[in-house]
C-alpha cells in the first residue's frame, strides 16, 4: 500500500507501507506531530515574554491587523483595558485561536512569539468572550491573531446608550 500527499502540507510525500501495524504507526505519529505544534502554540501564548519578536515577514500579513503599540495603548485607554502579557490571562483560548494561529503560522512560514493580550482592567468589565490576542512584530508593532474568533461586543456605556434611543424613540413615536 503506498499514501501519496498527504493533507499535512508535504510532509509527508510518499509512505512505504507493508502492513496494517506501519499504517497505524505512521497514522500516530502523523498526529503526534500535528499535536506537538499545537502544543507548542499553547506553550508560547502562556509563557512569559521575554522580549521575543515573532519571525515573519511583515509584508505577508493582513495590513488592517496590524497595530502599534501606540494604537493599542489608545484602543485600551478607550475601551478600559490594558496591554498585557499573555501569561496573565488566567483562563483558555479556544482551541479555533490556537487552530488559527498554527494554519497562519503554516501559510506563512512564520513562528509568532511574544504574545500580548487586550485585558480589562476590572473584573466587573470582563466579558466571556476571549480577549484580543496579538504577536510582536518588529518595530514595536503587534499582529492580531485571533480576528476571526474575538466578536467586538458593546461595552456597558454603548450597551445604556443603546437602551436610553430606544427609550426615546420609543416615546416619541408614540406620540
Amino acid at each position: 500500500m503506498k499514501l501519496a500527499r498527504f493533507y499535512s502540507e508535504g510532509e509527508l510525500s510518499s509512505i512505504q507501507i507493508s502492513n496494517e501495524e506501519e499504517a497505524v504507526s505512521e497514522i500516530k505519529n502523523l498526529f503526534f506531530g500535528e499535536q506537538l505544534e499545537e502544543e507548542q502554540i499553547m506553550l508560547e501564548i502562556y509563557a512569559q515574554n521575554k522580549g521575543l519578536i515573532s519571525d515573519v515577514d511583515e509584508l505577508r500579513l493582513d495590513f488592517d491587523r496590524i497595530f502599534s503599540k501606540k494604537q493599542l495603548v489608545k484602543k485600551g485607554f478607550l475601551s478600559a483595558k490594558k496591554l498585557v502579557d499573555s501569561s496573565n490571562y488566567n483562563q483558555d483560548f479556544s482551541i479555533q485561536t490556537i487552530l488559527s494561529i498554527k494554519s497562519e503560522q503554516t501559510y506563512l512560514n512564520a513562528n509568532f512569539r511574544g504574545f500580548m493580550i487586550l485585558l480589562p482592567r476590572h473584573k466587573w468589565l470582563a466579558k466571556e468572550t476571549e480577549p484580543m490576542l496579538f504577536a510582536k512584530l518588529k518595530n514595536d508593532n503587534f499582529y492580531w491573531v485571533n480576528a476571526d474568533q474575538s466578536k467586538s461586543q458593546p461595552n456597558s456605556l454603548h450597551k445604556f446608550w443603546n437602551w436610553i434611543q430606544k427609550k426615546i424613540s420609543f416615546k416619541t413615536s408614540s406620540k
